[in-house]
């Protein structure tokens, strides 16, 4: 790994990144844009204008297959950390945003000049020129493996207060956060989910992913785990690192392919406790082959039909009982709604190996649920049909 450094003025990076595009902020273990609240951004601006101290920007410099017009390498620049400095600077510049009431004034060359409220185009032209030629201390990396890059970005943020699940991101590797990324950026978590801008700048879109994949390979990789928390999240994420495979992808994806089918906007139900388990139901749908319109239906008349749901919703959400509530509730609504017969499904889960080598005839698909009573059959783990009694949800 070799490491240089640089000084660049706002003016050069601003036009490597809108014009020559050899500057990026899209590398995977990015955090997310719009981290800053307007105070945090004027703060920006006021610093680099009254000479406070701002941190240095670190960047991956890797060669681009092109050459310039003198048949020299072309350098691409992906930011690691310093993102959110740099596009709250060219996002001032480019007039999205005025600086808030509250923004000092700054002296320049011993005179006085008032910050508060102003945009861009509103500062006095010497004002401008000073921001624009501000230079920024570049470290670069060049020759870096994955696992280096992700050592760096840990190192440079264990200090800073990064969520959790923000943290998980340099744990779970350069390919799962790509794969994460390009989940997170389209299709059902981006256009039909319901997270606050609070919540996006706290990554808790991501959380609720990745507690959804915990969910999926609990069931399908006997995947263990205590609770459904941030550190579970980050102990997850540093297991699949390398260990994500094709098919676990593709189930996950098939799952949101689904969801984004299901629903044509955005809807109270889902939201952040609610969507691990509303995708845990829907590879439950998949299985079924029940249509994604009528999987909608089915899950709209259930958040407003059932009242135990809720009881698994209180304090402690994220400890695997409560998750496990939540789950066994949605499930047992589901098939009596869709009158799906669960008598083998049910008697291969409970009824163990020994018990089943012992009396084979009670995981025959045609027994019924008098029957199963008749053959010693727990009666609280009978399976729902439509003679077993309503209950109150219903």
């Amino acid at each position: 790994m070799i490491k240089t450094n640089m000084n660049w003025t706002i003016k050069n990076l601003k036009n490597m990144f809108d014009s020559k595009e050899t500057l990026s902020f899209d590398h995977p273990i990015q955090r997310q844009s719009s981290q800053w609240n307007n105070l945090q951004q004027s703060l920006l601006v006021h610093s680099i204008l009254a000479n406070f101290p701002v941190p240095a920007i670190y960047v991956q410099k890797t060669e681009n297959a092109e050459m310039d017009e003198k048949g020299k390498p072309i350098f691409r620049y992906s930011v690691l950390d310093g993102k959110q400095r740099m596009t709250t600077i060219f996002s001032y510049v480019n007039g999205d945003y005025s600086l808030n009431g509250e923004t000092p004034n700054a002296t320049i060359d011993d005179e006085i000049h008032e910050l508060a409220g102003k945009n861009f185009e509103d500062l006095e032209d010497d004002v401008q020129q000073e921001l624009l030629r501000f230079k920024f201390l570049i470290y670069a990396f060049e020759e870096a493996t994955d696992d280096e890059i992700e050592e760096i970005f840990f190192r440079l943020n264990n200090s800073t207060p990064l969520t959790k699940p923000q943290k998980s991101k340099p744990l779970m590797g350069v390919a799962n956060s790509r794969f994460v990324d390009k989940i997170l950026n389209a299709g059902f978590f981006k256009e039909k989910c319901n997270f606050s801008k609070l919540q996006l700048r706290k990554s808790d879109d991501m959380c609720t992913l990745l507690q959804s994949m915990i969910l999926l390979d609990n069931r399908y990789q006997d995947y263990e785990y205590k609770s459904i928390s941030a550190d579970e999240v980050m102990k997850y994420s540093s297991l699949i690192k390398n260990n994500y495979s094709e098919e676990q992808k593709t189930k996950l994806l098939s799952i949101l392919i689904y969801l984004d089918k299901a629903f044509d906007c955005k809807e109270k139900v889902l939201k952040k406790i609610n969507i691990p388990i509303i995708i845990l139901m829907t590879d439950t749908a998949i299985d079924k082959k029940i249509q994604p319109d009528a999987f909608h239906d089915w899950l709209l008349y259930f958040f407003v039909s059932n009242k135990e749901y809720s009881q698994y919703c209180s304090s402690g959400s994220i400890k695997k009982e409560k998750v496990a509530g939540r789950i066994e509730t949605m499930e047992k609504h589901f098939y009596k709604h869709f009158k799906i017969n669960t008598t083998e499904d049910l008697t291969k889960k409970i009824v163990s190996e020994e018990t089943a080598e012992e009396n084979p005839e009670i995981i025959q698909n045609d027994n019924s649920p008098k029957e199963l009573l008749e053959k010693g059959f727990p009666e609280d783990k009978l399976p729902i049909d439509d003679n077993t009694e309503k209950e109150g949800i219903f």
